[in-house]
């Protein structure tokens, strides 16, 4: 059975990756145990009326993670631009700092788009209200791309555009959404980029 899970074989163009690397839960799989006791950060989140507890490793664990896989995907993009609308580093922009700091040569990185860019519609006070930012080639130019290529160079491989939830009543249909990618970058530098959509909508 365990052939199965042999990938040397694969193609040297399929790259296997994980996000979210600071797991602390691969601890004993992933990451050394007891290498990263001393900077563990705790977060505190709550849902609904119960809380909990996430146990985050620092940054510097990346190398160890980049001991067994090629790429990583960095999902915390996804919340904030890296530059605010005064062109000023926010604190994405710093973390991603840190993260080419412990990069190696052959590293490679792939950013998940800020959701100001790629959703249709933010949730804002309980509700979720239209994005006037979607799509922006001109924020996602100057706040996010090019600080990204600045701060990573050539271990930056591409981008996922993740897609909010959308009801099927809500959803547009295919060729629109096709021709709003086009308008987006058409005026976009040339750049490497993954598409991806996720499929939670209502069918």
């Amino acid at each position: 059975m365990i052939q199965k899970f042999q990938f040397r074989g694969l193609h040297p163009n399929i790259l296997i990756e994980m996000a979210s690397d600071r797991y602390s839960g691969w601890i004993g799989q992933v990451y050394t145990e007891g290498r990263y006791t001393q900077g563990i950060s705790h977060r505190t989140h709550k849902v609904g009326e119960r809380s909990f507890v996430e146990e985050v490793l620092p940054v510097e664990s990346v190398e160890e993670y980049f001991e067994h896989f090629p790429i990583l995907e960095i999902d915390y993009t996804f919340y904030r631009l890296l530059l605010d609308k005064n062109g000023k580093p926010t604190p994405n922009y710093f973390t991603l700092k840190e993260y080419q700091q412990h990069l190696k040569k052959d590293d490679q990185l792939i950013l998940k788009v800020p959701q100001l860019i790629s959703a249709r519609r933010l949730r804002r006070g309980g509700k979720f209200v239209e994005n006037e930012a979607y799509l922006n080639p001109e924020i996602f130019t100057s706040q996010f791309y090019k600080p990204a290529v600045e701060i990573l160079g050539p271990h930056l491989r591409g981008f996922i555009f993740e897609q909010e939830y959308q009801p099927k009543k809500e959803r547009v249909e295919a060729e629109e959404m096709a021709e709003s990618l086009d308008a987006f970058l058409r005026p976009c530098p040339r750049i490497s980029i993954t598409i991806l959509s996720f499929a939670r909508r209502l069918i």
